[in-house]
């Protein structure tokens, strides 16, 4: 059963928009992963990421939005600043029965080290445990993406599993960390506090 209310999912902070990607993203979205530094933390993306990927990424959010089962959300990180996307989050497999759902990030490399990931995340995992009233994020971690891991574990994430050679990538098969994040240990305020 799918209780995703679309006119929920917009949120505003201090220096960023997130809300549903619209068609005119695709053009930031290519721009944002122009390099392959980016483009290597995030898997599922074709390198060099074309306008067409970007197209069919926002078409086939759209679709997986009204899923009855297992439903995502991608959630457009806008800078105002800017006037400009700068990359997205996602919440994905949202199971209502089990309580839990996936969830992936990216910022353009670009606007690294400026505490927009944790004004996104803050925003999106406060919705997760208020709005859609589920227990458990849970998000996979490459191996060689340490400073992924480090943030999701100023959010309150731990390890709970070590995946040995679990994704092929690149002709390769890598480690995965497996990170959750429970809604007891998800602390809004004191994190907002702290990170921001």
């Amino acid at each position: 059963m799918n209780l995703i209310n679309k006119e929920n999912i917009y949120f505003e902070t201090k220096n960023l928009i997130l809300r549903l990607f619209k068609k005119s993203d695709a053009k930031f979205f290519v721009e944002n992963y122009i390099d392959k530094i980016s483009s290597k933390n995030i898997p599922n993306f074709s390198y060099p990421y074309t306008l067409k990927d970007a197209n069919d990424f926002i078409k086939k959010a759209k679709s997986k939005l009204i899923r009855k089962k297992e439903p995502s959300i991608e959630v457009a990180v806008y800078l105002k600043l800017e006037k400009r996307v700068i990359d997205g989050i996602s919440l994905t497999h949202i199971d209502f029965k089990n309580k839990k759902c996936e969830s992936g990030s990216c910022i353009a490399k670009p606007y690294w080290g400026k505490k927009y990931i944790y004004e996104v995340k803050l925003e999106v995992y406060n919705y997760v445990f208020k709005i859609l009233k589920l227990n458990k994020v849970y998000s996979y971690v490459l191996s060689y993406n340490p400073r992924s891991k480090k943030h999701l574990e100023k959010l309150g994430f731990c390890e709970v599993g070590y995946f040995k050679q679990d994704y092929f990538y690149q002709n390769k098969l890598v480690d995965l960390y497996r990170m959750d994040l429970f809604k007891k240990y998800f602390k809004y305020e004191k994190f907002k506090k702290r990170l921001l």
